[in-house]
């Protein structure tokens, strides 16, 4: 896909999955677990979600108008419980307790992520954003606090000129698209043909040409108008 949201994504998770620390109990793509069973939710943490939250409008690079860019925000959301108040559930337990807040745990999830691309093409480093509380209060005696953190990064992608037909397909015969990234290179144009239909409604799919024009020995550079 050319808008990259699934692989910044997994980028994000294989990331904090691959170092996380020795608290988290859960790292993975939110899926609407705080609107469910708080008691589920309870036993999972400390956590970390992430999730897609929103692309820009692409805005084109080029006059031709192929190559596009737009802006993709995501969201990493901590939570983290104490059994003895919201603050703690925040700014973690004294040293040595094994409480950990969510102002710790959001620098541990910066720290990873921060200014990555994830080895993607046609992206930009994860830069942050504003960070936001999501959630505090006390449930069945455990306190909450769930905090939010938005990333952005910037995606380049290439469309197709307007009027063509799509880029073929692994497998596709070329005659239904363009040629794919993996055919071999067309042999050099020596040779233009100009066929001319003058009096309709001649079909220039069945009916021959009236009038035929070969133009021998034509070198044509087609990487002239990317200089």
């Amino acid at each position: 896909m050319f808008y990259r949201i699934d692989g910044i994504e997994s980028g994000m998770i294989e990331c904090l999955t691959a170092a996380k620390p020795d608290y988290l109990r859960f790292v993975g793509s939110y899926g609407g677990e705080l609107m469910g069973d708080w008691q589920a939710v309870i036993r999972a943490l400390p956590a970390v979600w992430v999730t897609f939250q929103s692309m820009t409008e692409p805005k084109p690079c080029n006059t031709a108008q192929t190559r596009f860019e737009a802006r993709v925000q995501f969201a990493t959301v901590v939570a983290s419980r104490s059994v003895r108040n919201e603050a703690t559930a925040r700014k973690g337990g004294p040293s040595g307790t094994p409480y950990v807040g969510t102002y710790q745990m959001l620098e541990d999830v910066g720290n990873l992520i921060c200014m990555r691309d994830f080895g993607l093409d046609g992206v930009d480093y994860l830069r942050p954003g504003r960070i936001r509380t999501l959630f505090t209060a006390k449930i069945a005696a455990q306190a909450l606090s769930v905090l939010a953190q938005d990333w952005t990064s910037r995606v380049q992608f290439t469309l197709r000129e307007p009027g063509q037909r799509p880029i073929a397909s692994e497998g596709e015969p070329p005659e239904n698209g363009y040629l794919p990234p993996s055919a071999e290179p067309l042999p050099e144009l020596r040779r233009l043909g100009l066929h001319y239909w003058l009096k309709p409604p001649q079909d220039p799919d069945a009916d021959d040409p009236l009038l035929t024009d070969i133009l021998p020995r034509v070198r044509i550079n087609l990487h002239e108008e990317q200089k």
